[in-house]
């Protein structure tokens, strides 16, 4: 059974000073450079976390991806991708 974040604890995930700046599309890009035919599953769901804070910041390019890769993903998989996107978001607190 996959988990479902919570989206009011990531309203404000945005990158610290010491940070590279990356717009939305900058993290579809990472994403989908994750993405490829010789992806592993730690790629994916590495990408899924990407394709998550693009979403979460606006992007609906980012949303689309991320529904395609669900498809590629199991329950735990999507769990550990939305668990890696909180940790992301607890370091910028």
């Amino acid at each position: 059974m996959s988990k479902v974040i919570d989206l009011a604890d990531y309203r404000d995930i945005t990158p610290k000073d010491e940070e590279i700046r990356m717009p939305e599309d900058g993290f579809v890009t990472l994403g989908l450079s994750l993405c490829g035919e010789n992806a592993t599953q730690d790629d994916l769901v590495i990408a899924h976390k990407w394709f998550s804070l693009a979403a979460l910041r606006g992007s609906q390019q980012a949303r689309v991806h991320r529904l395609g890769l669900s498809g590629r993903l199991n329950g735990e998989q999507i769990a550990r991708a939305q668990s890696e996107l909180r940790a992301f978001a607890r370091s910028r607190g």
